[in-house]
């Protein structure tokens, strides 16, 4: 048998075949290393011509790859110090580029004038990537299984043909659904008494050998069904997949994946729920808004149809100046009532959108209680009703607040009880101050009550609702937005304080406000009350005859209306269409040539702020002296206040009003 192996032609043929070549090292002492190669050898080296075994040795060790020669030296030591040795690296073939080979060897002790080592040089390189391609598959394998335990608590390979179910994997949790050797019908009936009684009949009808066999006819790849499974005592709702295999003509196997969407159900009815409630919001709103608006368009329509109707009446009767006159006089008690209906909106608007701010000036609270009064007691005698007010305890009426908005607090209050309050009823108003845990703070009280028609107890919790007004045939000839008390309780929760109110039909109401003022560095003498009492001066005994006043104004129409209000009190009016205009205007007249400047906001070129700022800066000394007022129809405490930062002294709102314009003249001039 021997004897068959003993021809070398046969060794030399299987050996190229198997790419492996054989090689002898000779390593002498002053004297180059010497390669000597077969045939297999020097092709596996890329070298076409034999060479020198000096050139041999060199072709091979230096297409050595830098990053293995410490292992190929290693491996050379090694077969020295052990007989033998095996090594893997990686090699510069001159034509294939970077190639990976095995090589082994062993010492040739016959050698005596030096070293002498034998071995072989086989090319692996396809051995070699199919190897890295297993450990990479197996590493994305190793993924896999991993993202499967992060999305899917269990896993299971079915085979279509035999109906062999496989736990691919599973959590601890899922011990009892593992499956190893059973039958997939078999699992299904243990996994059912684990699904809700309510989901069971619907887990098994989907998940039965015969559906598969009907989603596979029909094309599909997949199935998933959700359903509440329990675990630990509770049931919580999971996802059943089933992934067919592409095979063709039919697959052969598929994939079953378990996941716990518990968390998500919850979030999506919670989702749900939200959107419900949003939408129930979104109907109450909605239809609040169409009532606010059916409501809306009577109040306004009312006094407009009176401005349009006596402008009309007085138009036809403009010889009988006795008949203008009572005209006018119901034009301008619908005027107000108009623009208080907008003003109302307006700061509803801006309530809720958050661009509202609050002032802190000295005042003095029982005196802008009287001012107050003042307002509503025509009303109130019209209606001879006995209107009763008492202070009591009041240690600190000198205090610091937002004047316009508890004016405005107190005339919804005082409006309303007056308003739905029949002739020959009373209004009692009580401030009382109240002790408050801050020495910085003055802390106060104010009820005001009233016999009138009182409000029903469904009607009470919907009081302070945007647009709410009580449905009564008492009330529907009484004009307004359904916004005052919204916006009283807002003004009172932005100054952390509260209204409370207490109502009986036809027995009347009491609301009571509490609310905490700031108290000032320095106090004022209390005695210094405001006289709320003083009547406004009228414009045309201001005699101001001299004085030149200069008027800023882009609409025609509220120029010609403001140019003959101011007027009437004997001042020359010039005007300006833009700010821009009345710059040039200031900056081109000597000085002292103006003695106030009447500025609207909103204009063309440049705005009544930019305008005052630019008068402002100039070197001149009345540019610093001279008073700018702002006269305009943003009447919002923040507009006031960017007013002011523009350089301006006051500001006046719009409708401009007789009163206003003397009280700003005579402050002035």
């Amino acid at each position: 048998m021997i004897r068959r192996f003993q021809d070398i032609s046969m060794i030399q043929s299987v050996l190229h075949e198997a790419m492996t070549g054989l090689w002898i090292i000779e390593l002498e002492n002053d004297l180059p290393p010497r390669m000597y190669a077969d045939p297999t050898m020097l092709e596996l080296l890329g070298l076409e011509e034999e060479p020198t075994p000096e050139e041999c040795y060199c072709a091979w060790y230096d297409n050595i790859s830098e990053d293995y020669r410490a292992i190929v030296e290693q491996a050379v030591n090694e077969i020295l110090l052990k007989g033998r040795a095996e090594v893997q690296y990686c090699w510069k073939h001159p034509q294939l580029g970077e190639i990976f080979v095995r090589c082994g060897g062993v010492p040739d002790h016959t050698f005596k004038n030096g070293v002498c080592l034998q071995g072989y040089h086989q090319n692996i390189t396809d051995t070699f990537i199919l190897k890295k391609e297993k450990e990479q598959l197996e590493e994305l394998n190793q993924e896999i299984i991993g993202s499967l335990y992060d999305l899917f608590f269990a896993t299971y390979r079915i085979d279509l043909n035999t109906w062999k179910i496989q736990t691919i994997q599973f959590t601890e949790c899922v011990q009892h659904l593992r499956a190893d050797d059973i039958l997939y019908p078999e699992f299904l009936q243990l996994t059912l008494p684990f699904i809700h009684p309510d989901d069971r009949e619907a887990a098994k009808k989907d998940f039965s050998p015969v559906h598969f066999q009907d989603l596979i006819r029909e094309g599909l790849d997949r199935f998933t069904g959700e359903y509440r499974a329990k675990f630990g005592g509770e049931y919580r709702f999971i996802s059943c997949t089933v992934y067919f295999g592409k095979d063709v003509p039919a697959p052969s196997w598929a994939i079953l994946a378990l996941q716990d969407i518990h968390g998500q159900k919850l979030r999506e009815a919670d989702s749900r729920k939200a959107l419900l409630d949003a939408y129930e919001m979104a109907q109450k709103a909605n239809n609040a808004k169409n009532d606010f608006l059916s409501k809306m368009s009577h109040d306004i329509r009312t006094p407009i149809n009176a401005i349009v109707g006596m402008t009309t009446l007085a138009n036809l009767r403009a010889d009988d100046s006795t008949y203008v006159r009572e005209c006018l006089d119901k034009i301008a008690v619908s005027s107000e009532l108009l623009l208080s209906l907008v003003n109302e909106v307006l700061d509803m608007s801006r309530i809720e959108s958050g661009h509202f701010e609050l002032s802190a000036e000295p005042l003095h609270l029982p005196g802008l209680i009287d001012s107050v009064l003042s307002v509503v007691r025509p009303a109130i005698d019209e209606k001879m009703q006995h209107l009763n007010v008492t202070y009591k305890d009041i240690a600190h009426p000198e205090v610091l607040g937002d004047r316009l908005r508890l004016q405005q607090i107190l005339l919804n209050i005082l409006t309303n009880a007056n308003k739905y309050t029949p002739e020959g009823g009373s209004v009692t108003v009580c401030l009382t101050e109240r002790p408050t845990a801050s020495t910085q703070f003055a802390g106060f009280c104010i009820s005001v009550s009233d016999t009138g028609i009182g409000m029903s107890e469904d009607f009470l919790p919907h009081l302070f609702e945007p647009f709410a007004r009580e449905s009564d045939s008492r009330t529907s000839k009484n004009a307004g937005t359904g916004l005052g008390m919204a916006i009283t309780k807002s003004l009172l929760e932005m100054m952390s304080g509260s209204i409370e109110v207490e109502s009986c039909p036809s027995k009347g109401s009491c609301f009571t406000i509490t609310f905490d003022l700031l108290l000032p560095g320095k106090r004022k003498n209390p005695s210094s009350r405001e006289d709320s009492s003083e009547a406004p001066q009228d414009i045309s005994e201001l005699h101001l005859e001299g004085h030149r006043i200069l008027l800023a104004e882009d609409n025609e129409l509220n120029m010609e209306i403001a140019k003959e209000l101011l007027e009437l009190s004997g001042a020359a009016v010039e005007t300006a269409c833009n700010g821009e205009q009345a710059f040039t205007m200031f900056l081109n007249s000597p000085s002292q040539y103006y003695d106030i400047i009447f500025m609207d906001i909103q204009m063309p070129v440049m705005n009544g702020y930019e305008s005052a700022k630019a008068i402002r800066s100039l070197s001149r000394p009345d540019a610093g002296q001279i008073p700018i007022i702002a006269l305009t129809a943003n009447a919002f405490i923040d507009d006031i206040i960017l007013a002011r930062n523009a350089g301006m002294n006051e500001h006046v709102s719009k409708p401009v009003q007789l009163e206003q314009l003397a009280r700003v003249l005579s402050s002035y001039l």
